[in-house]
């Protein structure tokens, strides 16, 4: 198992780099934020100083080199418009953004497997063929759309809950619906074709003529077995998840690291945006190892494949 993590960990530390060097090479082409930051009358002379001061007169290795020493110590550098510290600013956010998170992974978890159970069961009939049809539907449909309707509905027309902002729980539930719609389709696809797979195994015949009742059955033996590329999707899933998070923090004005990211690459605040982006991509990294133990764990044979590998 060990043995197993450590290589995880190891291609993990590559992602991360790798990721990295795309941002920052991405940021330092697309724009220069000496330009927003100065007067329009500056001269040339006072647009020099102010990038020897910033440090972005030197070559574009040299940068990078800089930023990969800071991070490593957890320092991403200050904002170049607030001169607040770009960590502190980002980790403000982040439990926004984390409870958004967890929340739709949830509601599309509590959609996706009781559908994804029933569809297999009832292969073929009129429930199989409207789950179906309603998964591709989701999958189909834009996200940013379907947050503005369910804004249009439920907090215009019939005023139940807040359009906007972060407070209590009924501020939660129209973008975790949201986001939780976005996952759904997939993992209740998944589902359906992990269930239908195995019930048509032998362990599942022979256990139905010991008299094992349909419940555990379906709950115990089947969707465990069927769980494991859902599991391994949802490592994937997180990594949506947090990209459709840019959407919903923006479609419901939710204060977390996407919608700061967002507002940061319009003003080429480059340190807000280098951080935000390494700390996602090792979130969803450590969510993508993560779900690799789990998958270990309910099938041993996938460390043993990887340890022979």
């Amino acid at each position: 198992m060990w043995t197993f993590v450590v290589h995880r960990l190891v291609r993990a530390v590559f992602v991360c780099l790798g990721i990295s060097l795309i941002t920052f090479t991405l940021l330092h082409v697309v724009g220069d934020p000496v330009l927003l930051l100065v007067p329009q009358s500056a001269s040339d002379a006072d647009v020099a100083l102010l990038k020897e001061k910033l440090g972005l007169d030197r070559p574009l290795w040299a940068q990078y080199a800089v930023f990969l020493r800071d991070a490593v110590r957890g320092d991403f550098g200050e904002s170049l418009f607030t001169q607040e510290s770009a960590l502190v600013l980002i980790l403000e956010r982040m439990p926004a953004t984390l409870e958004l998170t967890f929340a739709g992974m949830a509601v599309g978890l509590l959609i996706a497997l009781p559908l994804g159970v029933v569809s297999a069961i009832r292969r073929g009939s009129v429930v199989d063929r409207l789950c179906t049809v309603g998964a591709v539907t989701g999958q189909a449909m834009p996200i940013f759309w379907l947050g503005i309707m369910l804004i249009i509905v439920f907090a215009v027309k019939l005023r139940l809950l807040p359009a906007s902002g972060r407070g209590g729980l009924e501020h939660l539930v129209l973008p975790a619906i949201t986001l939780g719609a976005y996952l759904a389709p997939l993992t209740m696809r998944l589902t359906r074709s992990g269930m239908l797979d195995v019930l048509t195994q032998d362990y599942i015949r022979t256990a139905r003529a010991k008299g094992v009742g349909e419940r555990v059955l379906l709950f115990k033996h089947a969707l465990r077995n069927a769980a494991i590329p859902i599991v391994t999707i949802l490592g994937v899933q997180f990594g949506r998840l947090l990209g459709g998070a840019v959407v919903t923090e923006t479609v419901f004005a939710w204060p977390g690291v996407a919608s700061l990211a967002v507002k940061a690459i319009n003003t080429y605040d480059y340190p807000v945006v280098q951080g935000a982006v390494v700390l996602l991509a090792f979130l969803i990294v450590l969510a993508n190892l993560l779900a690799d133990i789990a998958v270990t764990w309910l099938d041993p044979r996938v460390r043993l494949e990887e340890e022979h590998a």
